[in-house]
């Protein structure tokens, strides 16, 4: 695994535990971030245009999210059918009408971004073992 790979894992973790971050304060005190607003949509984004054409310039909207090794260590953790639930949690996040609504929908959204941060760090701490034995020669 090449080394911007590698940085590009560790800064992927760090963006998703900004987010989570700020989840945690959502669940507790009920404040909106605008880490949480921005990196909620971006990952909103990226979740409803896989398999779609995507024009360049909106990819900016996806952020850190769709970039190649992002996108393969989200599709690790979710299933094609938590999807669904996913996008609708987030999307309460955003817009529930209810303190208690956000709060639930943060709890659940703080388990899949402790998830996949952890995911993303597994990549950055154990590159692919081909690229270790090539490394050792």
């Amino acid at each position: 695994m090449r080394v911007q790979s590698r940085a590009r894992y560790l800064a992927f973790a760090a963006n998703v535990r900004r987010l989570t971050d700020s989840l945690i304060v959502l669940a507790e005190r009920d404040e909106r971030t605008r880490n949480l607003e921005v990196g909620l949509r971006q990952v909103l984004n990226s979740l409803n245009s896989v398999n779609k054409p995507t024009p360049v310039k909106t990819l900016k909207d996806r952020g850190p999210f769709d970039r190649y090794e992002n996108v393969i260590t989200l599709n690790e953790i979710l299933r094609v059918t938590d999807k669904k639930d996913l996008i609708e949690k987030l999307n309460s996040v955003l817009n529930s009408n209810t303190r208690q609504g956000r709060r639930n929908s943060a709890l659940i959204a703080i388990q899949f971004f402790d998830a996949l941060e952890s995911r993303a760090l597994y990549h950055y701490n154990h590159p692919p073992i081909t690229k270790r034995v090539a490394a050792t020669r």
